[in-house]
């Protein structure tokens, strides 16, 4: 077994995670994922693969594959090569462009001006209608004005209403009892949950949920996105053991529970809701591909 199949297994094991885990995560199979912690690069279907499925690895477990990349390039094959049947199928394609191909290309410039040419002409048409649209309603007032002053009949008068009696009495009645009052007597009554970070080390965050007497969470994956989620209890009872993928959702009531431990693989694609509420992660999805965090619960008491 090579350090770099060392270091990724150990990561693997720290998290918990066996082979078949990593193997419904990544979407890598099992005896890839056997080759590269012990270092057998032969099993792999070719060198473009290699690192490809180290990168892959790397991240499910939490590890950052440029830094492995750096640090044990000798032991990775390929490294220096791996583009090149790119760029050779490249000069291929542009020395065998075929003749009719390169006719269109000569002309994509004058498509591009004609194109330019027609929205502008359509950008001036925009302008000049909106200019009419506005101008219609000054034009309707004065041909009002007009008309009312060729008929030489005074306006009307408006006639004030009649009031009802009692209608003082009634206004005064409803003023006793001003929906207003009750809204904001109520409104300070009412109490809005609390979520709180009361703990954060290097990898991992605790926070407490109170000031509410439900806990449910609701996991979403972003449309084309894909994440390994794990929601278990103290005593790894499973709520959620899965893949949520392109636009899925999850829901799970864990009000009956009072600490919940939640192990977020590519947590980029997946948004988290609390009681319906937006949930931050505790570290940054941009630099953090895993989320290790856990939330305990205190339920409101009805006093």
């Amino acid at each position: 077994m090579t350090e770099l199949g060392s270091r990724l297994k150990e990561a693997r094991e720290q998290r918990d995670l066996s082979l078949d885990d990593l193997q419904q995560m990544t979407k890598i199979q099992k005896r890839y994922l056997v080759g590269i912690e012990e270092g057998n690069y032969n099993v792999m279907p070719g060198k473009f693969y290699i690192r490809a499925f180290i990168k892959q690895y790397a991240e499910a477990v939490g590890l950052n594959p440029e830094q492995l990349f750096e640090e044990f390039k000798s032991e990775i094959p390929g490294t220096n090569t791996d583009e090149i049947p790119e760029q050779i199928s490249r000069v291929k394609s542009r020395r065998q462009l075929p003749t009719s191909n390169s006719k269109i290309i000569d002309k994509v410039p004058m498509i591009i001006l004609a194109l330019f040419l027609l929205g502008g002409a359509m950008t001036i048409y925009w302008f000049v209608s909106k200019k009419d649209v506005a101008q219609e309603p000054e034009k309707q007032i004065e041909n009002q004005a007009t008309e009312y002053e060729e008929s030489n009949e005074p306006p009307p008068t408006p006639t004030e209403p009649k009031e009802e009696p009692g209608e003082e009495e009634q206004v005064a009645g409803e003023t006793d009892n001003d929906p207003s009052q009750e809204d904001e007597e109520s409104s300070d009554e009412t109490t809005t949950q609390e979520l709180v970070e009361v703990e954060k080390e290097k990898s991992t965050a605790t926070y407490e949920l109170k000031n509410t007497d439900s806990f449910k969470v609701k996991l979403t994956a972003k449309e084309g996105g894909q994440a390994w989620v794990a929601v278990t209890n103290r005593q790894n009872e499973r709520f959620v053991w899965k893949n949520i993928a392109d636009g899925q959702s999850e829901e799970v009531d864990l009000t009956n529970q009072s600490e919940i431990n939640f192990n977020i693989g590519r947590s980029a694609d997946l948004a988290i809701e609390i009681n319906g509420e937006p949930f931050q992660y505790p570290f940054s999805t941009g630099e953090v591909v895993q989320q290790i965090f856990t939330i305990k619960f205190t339920p409101e008491t009805a006093e």
